[in-house]
């Protein structure tokens, strides 16, 4: 083949960690871009109920700063995920999903 074998172990070695690691920043970005599309909806659903451009989530305070305030709550969120601010959450894609 004309090729010397250490060479392609690692090349080989090195396609490999580029894969992975390309496949991690895949999976991250997607994790990310869910979580956005999550707190837009909520936020968007929080001002069409408040009529107040200005009101955003604030997990937080939430009580204090989005019940008390607009007297709204968040109505039909699953049982099975934890309550929390998206970026302490779990990166489980299923679990995100099932909030969209």
């Amino acid at each position: 083949m004309g090729i010397d074998t250490q060479d392609l172990v690692s090349k080989l070695e090195g396609f490999a960690v580029q894969g992975i690691k390309g496949a991690a920043e895949n999976h991250q970005q997607c994790i990310s871009n869910i979580c956005a599309t999550i707190r837009n909806l909520i936020n968007c659903q929080l001002w069409d109920v408040t009529g107040d451009l200005k009101a955003k989530m604030q997990w937080a305070q939430y009580f204090r700063n989005v019940v008390t305030r607009y007297w709204v709550i968040i109505d039909g969120w699953p049982e099975a995920i934890l309550f929390a601010n998206l970026s302490s959450m779990s990166s489980s894609l299923p679990q995100l999903e099932i909030l969209l």
